[in-house]
């Protein structure tokens, strides 16, 4: 079952069955790369973009491939110029559906990861929510490790949203 951050208001979680509470948070920007026009092929997976008070949080489903890449350049580094909280801040990524992507997709990746650390526009804690049932969990996280690292960013992985989200406001 795949949800949206929008249609839930970002309190329950059905696929990871479990509460994640924000009351207190309020949702600054959202963003799509569904909001992005390709010069040529459409990007395969989506991600969202909403940024609640100091915490941004990235909700993707897969599979994905270079241009979902580019996609996510245009449309992440825009909302960070625009709306990028002042105070330290801290990014949770969630993948649904499919984790998969092919080697040239994550070379692409890290080097985009590297750029933001170069334009200063890295979250200071970053973690990964990916579950058991995504499809390539086990085969990709390492290789999403791996392109944080490569990066010069320490991602910590977590099974559940909660805590990922207790992890991230406790860093911050």
């Amino acid at each position: 079952m795949l949800y949206s951050i929008q249609t839930l208001d970002f309190m329950t979680r059905p696929q990871f069955n479990e509460t994640f509470q924000i009351n207190t948070m309020t949702s600054i920007k959202h963003r799509s790369t569904d909001d992005f026009d390709p010069p040529t092929y459409r990007p395969h997976g989506r991600v969202t973009f909403t940024i609640y008070d100091n915490v941004l949080v990235c909700e993707a489903i897969g599979p994905f491939n270079k241009e979902l890449i580019t996609a996510i350049e245009s449309v992440e580094i825009g909302l960070l110029e625009e709306s990028k909280p002042k105070e330290k801040w801290g990014e949770i990524i969630i993948i649904t559906g499919s984790a998969l992507s092919s080697a040239e997709t994550l070379v692409a990746f890290t080097n985009y990861l590297k750029k933001l650390v170069a334009h200063k526009l890295m979250a200071d804690v970053s973690a990964l929510v990916i579950d058991d049932q995504v499809e390539g969990a086990g085969v990709m996280t390492p290789h999403l490790i791996k392109a944080y690292a490569d990066a010069g960013i320490e991602l910590t992985v977590f099974d559940t949203l909660n805590e990922a989200r207790v992890w991230v406001k406790l860093h911050l």
